[in-house]
């Protein structure tokens, strides 16, 4: 370690740090401010504002005249490896099992943590927050930015965690936020399309997935969906780097194969055929794709070393992700099925499965992010030929004009059809007026938002509005009709009985 080096950290040591913050915004006194240059903003312009909310002290990659501190380091890079010095590399005292794919991971990763922490203390990260010790951290995105983590890990360390359950985005993975984490275990759920505003064309965005196998520790473990199309190349980057175990529906030769499949609105069961043996499993996860989440969480615990009997075992106690196929049944007949779904390949899983069971007629309540505009054309015509009645609304605009989002929507939907269809830009209303429409034996989807309590109507993540949520939305709608839910509406995360930091 230089002199320079050296010197930071002893700046660090004489400072009452209480965590490091990218955002000045969210500087708390005894925050260190960690300053970046980035695409679209310099941060360290936002240091004084860092300073005057209590910042005892700046990281930063030029000199600046403040009040406190100023620890000047050659780049970004340097000042989050510095950090993790001082932090003494938290992450390595934690086994990591990190979740990828274009569908499933949410599920997957939350169920997981769910099920681990029933026989220890595990920790959670991704697209519903952070949670551990019943502490609920709010995100910014999906995985956050690599001194988040640190702050995260040195949290967990100190508490007695022991295995952490991270969703890796391919923006994540494309933009190196985890280089600094060996992962024991690493999952894939399955690799579609997506995000393809980001990575332009679909190879960028199956690469930036891949990479995912190259955070593994030497020995660690790989799980792979052999029914997913790119469940090869997968395998072959695996190849002479990690174990894998393999799961399928379809091919009998994989590690983990599921036969005899029944999956219904309000769970599933299937046998599983594991070196040999065939066991029953029964999951509280409702629908066919759930049975791959299933089967993606079984290798993952069989991967740590877990018995299958045991494994099963816990298998029985899972309950689904918030606002991931939460099915709510009402008391004229209806259903309705609150669900995340909001890609092409999601929504594309929702209605096969929904179809598959369906007696009565079909209402979707769906909108499109600012980031999907490219994306709405396609998935206005797949809602409007799976639904009988389709209602447009707002889903995180994200700065682009939500009538412009509307014309997306609706511009391959056919001029003359029997086939009602409205455009209410309040999301609230929206629900309201698709509750009305249906009756005994109808199934209602509310796609997109899932858990989200805020919507993003400009392009900055740090303005959010508050929404009152899906289900809450549900259930305004539900009792302004007379009706109710059969059997109670679920808590999410975030109202769960968690403190919130």
């Amino acid at each position: 370690m230089n002199s320079s080096h050296r010197k930071v950290l002893t700046s660090l040591a004489s400072l009452p740090v209480n965590e490091f913050k990218t955002h000045s915004q969210k500087v708390n006194p005894g925050d260190v401010f960690v300053c970046r240059q980035g695409l679209t903003w310099d941060s360290h312009l936002s240091a004084q504002d860092a300073v005057e909310r209590g910042a005892c002290g700046v990281i930063a990659n030029r000199p600046l005249n403040l009040s406190v501190p100023c620890m000047v380091t050659p780049s970004h890079s340097t000042s989050v490896s510095l950090i993790n010095q001082y932090y003494a590399y938290p992450q390595d005292q934690i086994k990591h099992i990190g979740v990828t794919g274009t569908n499933g991971k949410t599920t997957v990763a939350y169920c997981l943590n769910q099920l681990l922490n029933l026989r220890g203390k595990s920790a959670y990260t991704g697209t519903l927050g952070s949670s551990f010790d019943d502490v609920y951290y709010p995100l910014d995105n999906t995985t956050p930015d690599a001194i988040t983590l640190l702050n995260l890990f040195h949290a967990m360390e100190k508490c007695g965690v022991s295995h952490h359950v991270m969703e890796v985005s391919s923006h994540a993975l494309s933009q190196d936020r985890v280089t600094h984490i060996d992962f024991d275990i690493v999952i894939i759920t399955n690799i579609g399309s997506d995000h393809l505003d980001y990575h332009k064309h679909r190879e960028d965005y199956i690469q930036a997935k891949l990479r995912l196998i190259d955070r593994l520790k030497p020995g660690g473990v790989a799980i792979v969906n052999l029914d997913d199309e790119q469940s090869l190349s997968v395998i072959e980057r695996c190849r002479s780097r990690c174990e894998v175990i393999s799961f399928s529906c379809v091919d009998d030769g994989a590690d983990l194969f599921a036969s005899k499949v029944l999956s219904t609105c309000s769970g599933s069961q299937f046998n599983l055929n594991y070196q040999g043996t065939e066991y029953q499993v029964i999951s509280s996860l409702p629908f066919f794709f759930n049975v791959e989440n299933s089967l993606a969480i079984i290798a993952s615990m069989l991967g740590l070393g877990m018995p299958i009997k045991e494994v099963l075992g816990l298998l029985e106690l899972m309950q689904p992700a918030p606002g991931r196929s939460e099915v709510y049944p009402l008391s004229n007949g209806a259903t309705v099925i609150l669900d995340y779904a909001h890609n092409y390949d999601s929504l594309s899983n929702l209605y096969r499965n929904v179809l598959e069971h369906k007696t009565g007629k079909v209402v979707t309540v769906i909108g499109v992010t600012g980031e999907r505009l490219a994306d709405a054309d396609d998935i206005g015509e797949l809602c409007f030929e799976h639904s009988d009645q389709l209602v447009l609304t707002t889903d995180n605009p994200l700065g682009v004009n939500q009538e412009d989002l509307f014309k997306a929507l609706t511009s391959k939907l056919p001029l003359n059809s029997n086939k009602a269809s409205a455009c209410i830009e309040d999301r609230l209303l929206a629900i309201k007026a698709a509750i009305t429409e249906i009756q005994s034996g109808d199934v209602l989807l509310l796609c997109g938002k899932g858990h989200e309590k805020y919507q993003y109507i400009t392009s900055n993540k740090n303005d959010a509005k508050p929404y009152v949520g899906d289900l809450d939305a549900l259930k305004i709608a539900v009792e302004a009709i007379g009706l109710q839910v059969v059997s109670g509406l679920a808590e999410s995360e975030e109202s769960a009985d968690l403190t919130v930091k």
